[in-house]
């Protein structure tokens, strides 16, 4: 079951989608719309409000904002406290960062990637990166690193035991990728001619998230730069993860 207090974080959002600030509001039309960023099936305002006069439910806006904020599964949630939160960022970042702190942070620790004894597939994969997202989120930018890094280190070992089990017994993240990168190049070549680089990038890529984990700190990059190194980590998580799992 989920620890996020999301009364706490609906009454911050609200508060702040209720500004007399005009660049913060957020009417019944747009806060709509900005649902179906996340869910394209939820009700245009013009359909909500008739569905819900049927159904003898509120037409006020906080109990209607309420109810589709909580009728999302809860990843989709999570997703649609992203899209308010980056409306209310530019103009009042304390609300925004109170807001972040008690979905993303608040007193819950980011869910720990686990590597998995069974194959890995996309959906495995897609809740990995939205865990890197979530503790992105959360400007817990050493954590996505360290979650990138995990999520290879998965990746990797579970290929290894399916198609190389020789070399079941390694560790270490790039000889693991080195493996895995000469096992998908012979598979490659004996269908004929492939583009070796892209291949040859899986050790430059997953070498890239090792430095990323293990090199740096906060004491030599501000939060920005920070934040900037726990995207290219996901993101060539992602890369790498997408090329694999063709092969798993």
């Amino acid at each position: 079951m989920s620890s996020v207090n999301w009364i706490a974080a609906f009454n911050y959002l609200f508060t702040a989608l209720n500004s007399e600030n005009k660049a913060l509001y957020v009417g019944g039309s747009t806060f709509c719309r900005m649902v179906q960023q996340v869910d394209p099936g939820s009700p245009s305002y013009q359909q909500l409000l008739p569905l819900r006069q049927s159904q003898g439910k509120s037409s006020s806006r906080k109990d209607f904002y309420w109810d589709l904020i909580q009728a999302q599964p809860e990843p989709q949630r999570f997703s649609l406290y992203r899209v308010f939160v980056d409306h209310v960022e530019p103009h009042d970042k304390a609300q925004a960062d109170t807001i972040r702190d008690i979905v993303f942070g608040g007193g819950r620790a980011v869910p720990t990637t686990v590597v998995p004894v069974d194959l890995w597939n996309s959906e495995k994969l897609n809740n990995s990166l939205n865990d890197i997202d979530r503790a992105i989120d959360a400007h817990q930018y050493n954590r996505a690193t360290t979650l990138s890094y995990t999520c290879l280190e998965g990746l990797y070992k579970t290929y290894v035991r399916k198609h190389v089990p020789e070399h079941v017994g390694l560790t270490d993240l790039m000889p693991l990728c080195k493996v895995v990168k000469d096992d998908i190049s012979r598979k490659l070549q004996a269908q004929g001619p492939f583009p070796v680089e892209i291949v040859n990038a899986m050790p430059t890529l997953t070498n890239a998230i090792a430095n990323s984990r293990n090199g740096f700190s906060e004491s030599h990059f501000g939060d920005d730069s920070q934040r900037w190194l726990a995207l290219f980590a996901r993101d060539l998580t992602n890369s790498v993860g997408r090329l694999m799992l063709n092969f798993m």
